[in-house]
């Protein structure tokens, strides 16, 4: 008899070390637990990449949306669109109104905001050696 596999519990999978990226942006990999093929668009969420992603379709249909998940049930709560938004900090103040109308911050909270959009990447800036305010080397 079989086993049931850490992810069939969980319903998280998480990739494989190895991982190879697209000509469409996405990265694929193997789950570790149940080696069924992953797609992932950010490398931070993963998902099973032998069948139909609906979210996926909407997020390219629709524009950027934030979507409310609940992780525990994996389930999607309410969508959001935002392309009504002006700017990124009118977002952002959408964000934290959202955690407060659902209590995202509370303790034991199973809900999880989720951004479409592709995460800025964050450089490391070194201090200049003409800095003052930078350790001396």
């Amino acid at each position: 008899m079989e086993a049931l596999t850490q992810c069939w519990f969980t319903r998280v999978h998480r990739p494989e070390r190895e991982r190879h990226r697209q000509s469409d942006g996405s990265v694929t990999s193997t789950c570790r637990y149940c080696q069924r093929p992953l797609v992932s668009w950010d490398r931070a969420n993963w998902n099973l990449s032998n069948g139909f992603d609906v979210s996926r379709l909407g997020e390219l249909t629709s524009g950027r949306m934030l979507t409310l998940i609940d992780m525990v049930d994996d389930l999607i709560v309410r969508r959001f669109p935002i392309r009504h938004l002006e700017d990124e900090t009118a977002v952002e103040a959408f964000k934290r109104e959202l955690r407060e109308q659902y209590a995202l911050d509370d303790p034991g909270s199973t809900l999880v905001l989720r951004d479409s959009a592709p995460s800025p990447r964050k450089r490391k800036i070194r201090p200049s050696s003409e800095d003052p305010l930078s350790p001396a080397a």
